[in-house]
Formats: structure tokens, C-alpha cells, sequence
């Protein structure tokens, strides 16, 4: 393939989940690449094969994609330095990194090869509480449980094309659950004045349920969550701690809410009054502060890169492909 048109294949595969540029930067010869993928019931795995590049992944960049995934990366060889959120991030050769697709990113990646594996986030929310802080992790190459999931990747790359729709549902609900347990312990590990006596009774995992289910509601409170489980008002202050409080967590979470409703691809029918209201968010003007303050953009500039997405889509011919795959199979909230 010549190198205009190669670029051009290469920008539409990824665009859903990054901005690329400087392609081939520095390197003796023009732009390779090349990439493979499987659908894998709700979640998608590939391998990629790349010249070096930057990809960014900006909050218009976000609303513009209007998918809300976790992706996980085995590097097989090459890596990058750059930045995940605010979080530094250097991958090699052998590590394993993931990233939260509803958080920023700018990475510099050299000529590589990788697995990536596309979760959608309820499938981790399930199992893990704290989803956003997957966002940078690190696995390094030499670790045991690197190791083990890298195996685990190349096995699901393999075998992949030639599993029935029932066997791979068996088999993604076992990646994730395994993937899960592991992330799980990596974050407790690297996890600072966490309070793991007052999490066991209820568990957290229970009260984020709760919470994540009743986003909507205007009696949402402090309060009636202490009282739905029976728990002091200090006790659930302490269990919250670690992310900055309770009032800070719904709020983050009816937040999340709101972009994605804007990122939908019926965010043409929807006032942003509309969506203030139904998570709660107050004023357009205090909607519009504490959005901004979380995302860098307002929300009409979310709406508007959204619709820009789902133009872009209509008109591209490959590109809608993995676009509308992601947009549409991922499993449905717990509203």
C-alpha cells in the first residue's frame, strides 16, 4: 500500500480512539502499518503493527468518539513516555498498560508492536470501584502477573477467529473477571491510607452500586446512602476518603453521566439545561462551571465535537465501522 494511502487507513482505524501525528517522525524510512481485529462479543481485541507517532486523546476528542471504554495494551515491541491525565506514564517492551478512553491522554510511542483489548467500563465497574484510576496503570514486563496476563492476551488473539459466539461470551466473562482480580490487587497495592476495616462491611462495591443506580435521584444524599446501609455518617466519610469524599464521588460520577449523555449521538435533541436536570447538576451556569472544571471544555463544546463524531461517521465508509461497534455493544448502564 503506498504511504499516503496507508496513513490515511491507519488515521480511520484508530480515529475512534485517537488522534495521531507526527507519523514516522525521525525514522529513516516512510509510515508502516498494519492492524488485525477480532469482536469478541462486547469487547474487541486487535494487534497493531506502527511506525513510530503521537497519539492524544483531548476532551474533543472524547465527546467526538462518544465511547466509553477501558483499554488495555500489552507492548511486544517498542513503548512510549507521555502522560495519562496528569499521571506520567513510560511503557517497554513486556509492560502492560491500561487506559480509561473517558480521561485525556498524550503519549510519543516509537515504531511498535502491541495487543489492545477494548472493555467497555460496565464490565470493569462491575467488578472494581475505583474504574478511573486504571487510567496510566502500569504493569511491568517482569512482573508475575504481567506475565500472566500477557499469555492470557496472545492465547485471545490466537484462538479469537475461531470461537463460536458462545465461547467467546464464556471467555470474556473470564477475562474480565481475571483481568479484574488482578487489577484489583495492584491498585490496593500501590493504593495509600486506604481504611480496609471500615470497606469490609458493606463493601464499597455495594455502595457504588447503590449510587451509580440512583444518579439520577434528587434524594441522593449522604444521609439517605448512611441510612440505606446502615451505616454512620463518619463511617461513610472514611470509606470515601480515598476519593476525595462522598459528595465529590457523586458528583464526579453525575458528571460522567452528563458527558456521555452529550457524547450520544442523539445529543442533537437535548437541551443542556435537560441534562443538568437529570443528574442533578444545578444551574446551567453552575452545570457549565463544574463541567468545565472537570473537563476543560463546556457543554456545548462537548455536544458540538459529538455531533461533529457522529458527521464524520456518516460520511467516512470504514471508519463508522468500529466507530458504531463501540458506541452500540457496550452492555447497558444500570440506570
Amino acid at each position: 500500500m503506498e504511504t499516503a494511502a496507508n496513513v490515511n487507513a491507519w488515521r480511520e482505524a484508530v480515529a475512534t480512539l485517537f488522534e495521531v501525528d507526527e507519523l514516522a517522525a525521525g525514522e529513516p524510512g516512510p509510515f508502516r502499518a498494519d492492524i488485525s481485529s477480532f469482536a469478541m462479543g462486547p469487547v474487541l481485541i486487535g494487534l497493531s503493527r506502527a511506525s513510530g507517532q503521537r497519539f492524544r486523546r483531548t476532551a474533543e476528542t472524547i465527546a467526538r468518539s462518544g465511547v466509553d471504554h477501558v483499554i488495555l495494551q500489552l507492548y511486544l515491541k517498542g513503548g512510549f513516555n507521555g502522560v495519562a491525565g496528569d499521571r506520567p506514564v513510560q511503557v517497554r517492551a513486556g509492560d502492560i498498560c491500561l487506559f480509561d478512553l473517558a480521561q485525556t491522554l498524550e503519549t510519543r510511542a516509537t515504531a511498535f508492536e502491541n495487543v489492545t483489548l477494548v472493555v467497555p467500563r460496565p464490565m470493569f465497574g462491575a467488578h472494581l470501584l475505583r474504574v478511573d484510576d486504571l487510567h496510566g496503570l502500569v504493569l511491568p514486563g517482569s512482573s508475575v502477573i504481567a506475565r500472566l496476563l500477557a499469555g492470557h492476551l496472545r492465547a485471545l488473539f490466537e484462538f479469537a477467529p475461531r470461537m463460536t459466539l458462545d465461547e467467546c461470551q464464556s471467555v470474556v466473562e473470564g477475562t474480565v473477571s481475571l483481568l479484574a482480580a488482578c487489577l484489583r490487587n495492584e491498585l490496593e497495592r500501590v493504593e495509600a491510607g486506604f481504611d480496609h476495616s471500615v470497606a469490609a462491611s458493606p463493601s464499597l462495591m455495594r455502595i457504588r452500586q447503590y449510587i451509580e443506580a440512583d444518579l439520577g435521584s434528587g434524594d441522593l444524599s449522604a444521609n439517605s446512602i448512611a441510612a440505606h446501609f446502615g451505616l454512620s455518617r463518619a463511617s461513610l466519610y472514611r470509606l470515601f476518603a480515598p476519593v476525595g469524599g462522598i459528595a465529590d464521588y457523586i458528583r464526579s460520577r453525575r458528571l460522567h453521566r452528563a458527558f456521555f449523555d452529550l457524547a450520544n449521538s442523539d445529543a442533537r435533541s437535548l437541551r443542556i439545561s435537560e441534562v443538568a436536570r437529570r443528574w442533578q447538576l444545578g444551574t446551567d451556569a453552575h452545570f457549565t462551571r463544574t463541567f468545565k472544571a472537570a473537563y476543560g471544555i463546556t457543554p456545548r463544546a462537548a455536544r458540538e465535537a459529538a455531533l461533529l463524531g457522529v458527521q464524520r461517521d456518516t460520511d467516512a465508509t470504514n471508519g463508522a465501522t468500529i466507530s458504531r461497534w463501540m458506541r452500540e455493544i457496550a452492555p447497558p448502564r444500570a440506570d
